[in-house]
């Protein structure tokens, strides 16, 4: 069975050598106060160096040979480890391969290359299905994605976030420059950084739609105060190819999840019962949600392109006596407008709540 030996780096900047089976766990047995006599008093310690070996005798005596060294000569050692370490560093990683991660990481893949993409999920088969199909790189543990990437990008579900994010708190202790990028909707950064403990790593948030995996998503992002330029403008690379991305105070980003995050699940519905109209009166079906879809399209790219108030741009449609005032005062008879206002108000009320953890 593979074994490994390790150096940990402790609080007071001596180095620790040791061996296990599971490098991460024993590091949290180190931290948690009940490891080694030395580093009891040392902490918290960080894992430096570590190195495979084929089993427990090989690593113990690999152990022996390296606690020989002069410190200058464990320096050394841990510098052209961390050297290699990254030069294989991709540039993202995945957490979490569902719809909105599937759609991000389709993104990335396009806007950096598959080469500098890792992704992971909790049904590995999933994530390895939809590597073989972009190109991309999975692993099986989270921890394993978030060391081999600059930027880290969790992609799981607000009601499993603090758990997910706890279990990566030894990874992050080993390589604490990690970038951490949450999507979760309801979710404060500072609600992350309690769950980190003595780990301090860059958060920013993302708040992405589903149309990213198009690349016509709308995407918010945004960070603390002291979030560094640097790491905006590399997410935003990484995002590039997903759409629209605008920066936003992190107090607004409620409020542009219940609008554009849900926002496709409320057009769905209209586009499909346009269609269902269009069948109502003679159209084929397939043609007619061709053309429902067409339009709310277009319409939506008037309203971008034209930079006119969509009040405006209905009343251009809209003749005196004609079929189109008729059909929009039938909308206003069900409280159309009104509807659709309810649904964004009820959407981001749902949305604080998912953050209340």
């Amino acid at each position: 069975m593979e074994y490994w030996v390790y150096i940990l780096r402790c609080a007071d900047s001596s180095l620790y050598t040791g061996t296990a089976a599971d490098v991460d766990k024993r590091v949290a047995v180190h931290n948690s106060g009940r490891g080694a006599k030395y580093t009891r008093s040392r902490l918290p310690v960080e894992v430096v160096y570590r190195e495979a070996c084929p089993d427990k005798g090989a690593a113990l005596r690999r152990e022996y040979a390296i606690k020989q060294l002069r410190r200058q000569d464990k320096l050394a050692l841990i510098a052209d480890y961390q050297r290699k370490l990254g030069s294989f560093m991709k540039k993202a990683a995945f957490i979490g391969a569902g719809n909105m991660g599937g759609a991000l990481i389709q993104a990335a893949c396009q806007a950096i290359g598959p080469d500098q993409v890792v992704i992971t999920d909790h049904a590995y088969a999933k994530a390895e299905e939809l590597a073989g199909k972009l190109g991309c790189t999975a692993v099986q543990d989270n921890g394993d994605a978030l060391r081999q990437a600059e930027y880290v990008f969790l992609c799981v579900k607000p009601q499993v976030m603090e758990g997910v994010v706890k279990a990566l708190v030894p990874a992050l202790r080993e390589k604490p420059d990690t970038v951490l990028v949450t999507i979760a909707a309801g979710i404060q950064i500072a609600t992350l950084r309690g769950w980190l403990e003595d780990c301090s790593p860059a958060i920013l948030r993302i708040m992405p739609n589903t149309p990213a995996s198009i690349g016509m998503g709308m995407l918010a992002l945004t960070g603390e105060p002291n979030a560094k330029e640097e790491h905006y403008q590399a997410v935003e690379a990484i995002l590039a190819k997903a759409g629209r991305v605008e920066r936003l105070a992190e107090g607004q980003i409620d409020a542009f999840s219940a609008v554009a995050g849900c926002g496709p699940a409320f057009v769905y519905p209209f586009i499909e019962a346009l269609a269902d109209g269009a069948v109502k009166v003679g159209l084929p079906r397939q043609q007619a949600m061709v053309y429902a879809a067409q339009m709310v399209l277009g319409s939506a790219a008037m309203v971008l392109e034209s930079g006119k108030h969509p009040g405006q741009l209905k009343d251009e449609v809209c003749s005196p006596g004609g079929s189109t005032i008729a059909g929009v005062a039938a909308l206003e008879a069900r409280a159309f407008r009104s509807a659709a206002i309810e649904a964004v108000e009820a959407a981001y009320h749902k949305t604080v709540d998912l953050g209340k953890v």
